[in-house]
């Protein structure tokens, strides 16, 4: 790491950026459609920023998020193993997520919303 410029090997490609085709509220779920081979050409584990461009209709508020490709669906979770649901996602925007093709993991970092739990410093 160089002493003069510690920032020049942080981010170097960016981050890449997935974003969404349409949302749906079904009766059990919130389908957000990415596009096919979408995690593809991605490492097997990392961050990744999405862009939501069609705001969950309030239907879905409570209803726990799915991405769909490929015709599969994928669980999307909060950092505490949580479903992530329509509220947690404040609308059109964009989010920081983690991701983990080897366990199937999709973790939204960054939400919006009321959450579960807080937390005081003592």
């Amino acid at each position: 790491m160089s002493t003069f410029y510690p920032f020049n090997f942080a981010n170097r490609n960016g981050f890449p950026m997935i974003e969404s085709n349409g949302v749906e509220v079904t009766e059990t779920n919130v389908v957000v459609t990415i596009p096919n081979r979408a995690f593809n050409f991605l490492p097997r584990r990392g961050m990744i920023l999405f862009r939501l461009n069609t705001e969950i209709p309030a239907a879905g508020d409570a209803l726990p998020v799915v991405f769909s490709a490929n015709g599969f669906q994928q669980q999307v979770t909060l950092v505490g193993g949580a479903n992530a649901v329509g509220t947690n996602f404040g609308g059109i925007g964009v989010y920081l997520m983690f991701y983990d093709k080897l366990t199937n993991v999709l973790q939204l970092m960054t939400t919006c919303g009321t959450e579960e739990t807080t937390t005081t410093n003592p």
